[in-house]
This record gives C-alpha cells, structure tokens and sequence, in this order.
C-alpha cells in the first residue's frame, strides 16, 4: 500500500494483529532513508479503529509534509531552524507558568507534583525531541507501578492526573514548535492505569440500630425516620418513597412485595420493613402523606444522624447501599440482587468492592433486627 503525494513517501509494514507500521520512504543526499514514525494503522474490523486509523493518517501525513519542507529548504538554500534544546524540565515549568497565568494554582500545584514524578523517573535533562513513545510507555509504567512520593505510592487516580498534565505540557510543546507530535497520544494510557472510584459507603447493622433506637428530631415529622429505614429495606429511592402508594404494596399468597414504578419491578416486603410503614386505616393515595420538601427532609436526616453518633450524613442513596450491603453480607446471590434491582454485572463491581473492604468480625452476625 503506496500514497505518492511527492519524492517523500509514506509507506506501510505489516507487523502483528493486522497492524500496519507506518514509515517515509525518501532519498537525502543520494542515500535512501526509511523514518519511522512510531504510527500504527489498526485493523479496520471496528468503526472505532476506521476513526482511530484517520487520526492516525492526519499525524503521518502532518509528518510528511514536515520532512518535504525541510527538503525544499535544504534544496534551495534556506536556512532551517535548528531542533530545540529545551529539556523536558524547561517545558513544565512553561506549562506550570500558563497555569499560574490563569490563576489556576491548583493546576500548577499538581504540574510541581508531577514534574518531581517526572524527574524520579529519567530526570529532567531529557531534551523535549527526545520524549518518543518509548520514553511515554516507561513513563506510563514507573507511574503506574514503581513511583513513589514523600508519603508513598501515589494512587491511580494520581498518575492518571500526572499522565494527563504531562500530555498537556506536550501539547505546548507542539503549539510553540518544539515537536511536531505528541508521542503520548500513541501510548495506550487507559488499560494501564484506570480511574479510581470511591467505594460505596453504607451504614453498618450497628449504626441501623443505632438510627432506630434515636428518635426522629422533629417529633412532628416521623414519616421521615420511616421513610429512610424504609429504603434502608426495600432499596426504594427517594423519589420512589414520595410516590409510594399503598395500592402499590400487594400481597399475594402471603407474600408482600411494593411495586416499584421507575424501575418496572417489584421488592419484597419483609417483616422488618413493613415495621415502617405508617399505621393508619386509610389505605388509599399516598403512603407517606406528611413528609416535607427537600431541604427540610435533608435538614431532618442531618441532625437525625448527628444524634445518633453517626459521622457520615444521611441521605436515600446511603440507604440504597445499605440495602445491597445488608444483601450482600448475609450471602444472596449477587445474580438474585442484579435481577431484583435492574443493575448491570460492571455495577454490581463496585458493590462488590464495598462488601470486600470491610472487615465483618462477627460473620454470624444476623440482619433481622428486632
């Protein structure tokens, strides 16, 4: 595969996996001379990859175009500008200085960081034409694997930011004319090193109990204690909760379930949850009928909490952790928990993840709290 846009040709080479190395075919002063630019056509089997391999072209083609103007000049005795002696050093604290322009201080507080990393890893004499891929894919590795700061190992989430800053100083480079490309958009980032998430928080049995024995703060609104320990056991949302009707709770051969409306399924009505429903004689409309807006609801849970001597705020999402949490820990299967609440195998991960960080003493220890 040949494309003769001029004396400089760019010209492929099968490698492996149906990829295509790309490199320019030219003569330079009688000899003939193979460059290759560490660019890589993928195999065109995805639309991804077709989007991917145009990217690539415009980078190859950008490169070619380069090299038949340095030719020209060459030929006809201009005066070409000789390859910058900037160290890689340099060009951080260029880039840092661009934040601290915009009055960024964060950002440049993160770019010092990650201009130490960067001098951990090869130092920061390495002239900035001589960052290639191979420099970024070590780079990638040392971040991810072996480097570490005043108070340990970073974490993924910091190497992924460092990663991004230093593309980003590259990225300068290339707008001032230092290089013509930035080699660490070859380099496969994602696989390697892949965002940190939170792990789920939820209320452990002992902080329910504790949330049952402490009365509602507002004495005048208990429908909002009995909501949230109601979502604690049904995994009803907030939004669920205040358009729960009773004709939604059904008993059927003895077995009560509440019809969950967003979600076109149906949760289990245990004894325990039905603890919390309000006691009336009027089954009809609305089952929590005296719960207040928003912000009051959240207010409530606030000082709720605090009472209890709980250190994390309550909220409906907290209950709805805690649902799984309570699921999870006395053994239901996580295919039963996926199929009931509608949710994904990727996101029953991080539930998952949840459970396994926590240290459970007391593996007997039972859910059914009287």
């Amino acid at each position: 595969m040949t494309v003769q846009k001029s004396h400089i040709t760019l010209k492929y080479k099968e490698i492996d996996n149906g990829k295509k190395s790309i490199y320019l075919d030219y003569y330079k002063d009688g000899k003939r001379i193979r460059e290759a630019l560490h660019l890589y056509l993928l195999s065109e089997a995805s639309k991804k990859n077709i989007i991917a391999n145009k990217r690539t072209m415009k980078e190859a083609e950008a490169v070619r175009t380069e090299r038949e103007s340095e030719l020209l000049a060459v030929r006809f005795g201009i005066e070409t500008k000789e390859p910058s002696t900037m160290c890689i050093g340099e060009a951080i604290d260029k880039y840092e200085k661009i934040a601290l322009d915009k009055g960024d201080t964060s950002s440049a507080c993160n770019i010092r960081s990650m201009k130490k990393a960067v001098d951990a890893y090869l130092g920061l004499e390495t002239k900035v034409v001589d960052v290639d891929e191979s420099y970024c894919d070590g780079l990638v590795d040392f971040l991810h694997k072996s480097y570490t700061a005043q108070f340990g190992k970073i974490s993924m989430t910091s190497a992924r930011t460092y990663i991004y800053l230093f593309s980003s100083t590259l990225n300068n480079a290339v707008a001032n004319g230092i290089i013509g490309v930035n080699p660490l958009r070859f380099v496969n980032i994602h696989g390697r090193i892949t965002r940190e998430r939170p792990l789920k928080k939820f209320l452990t049995v002992d902080e329910i109990k504790a949330l049952m024995d402490t009365p509602c703060p507002v004495m005048s609104r208990p429908q909002v204690k009995q909501a949230f320990m109601l979502s604690i056991f049904t995994y009803l949302s907030s939004a669920d909760v205040l358009s729960l009707k009773w004709k939604d709770i059904k008993t059927i051969e003895g077995r009560t379930t509440i019809e969950v409306h967003s979600r076109k399924s149906s949760v289990p009505l245990t004894a325990v949850s039905m603890r919390w429903l309000p006691e009336t004689t009027n089954h009809r409309g609305l089952v929590f009928k005296g719960l207040p807006k928003d912000t009051e609801i959240r207010n409530i849970l606030l000082k709720w909490g605090k009472n209890a001597g709980l250190e994390q705020p309550l909220s409906f999402r907290l209950a709805q952790n805690t649902f799984i949490y309570l699921l999870l820990i006395t053994g239901t299967d996580i295919g039963t928990i996926s199929c009931m609440l509608g949710m994904t195998p990727k996101t029953m991960k991080g539930y998952m993840k949840m459970v396994a960080a926590t240290r459970i003493e007391d593996k007997e220890e039972t859910v059914e709290i009287e």
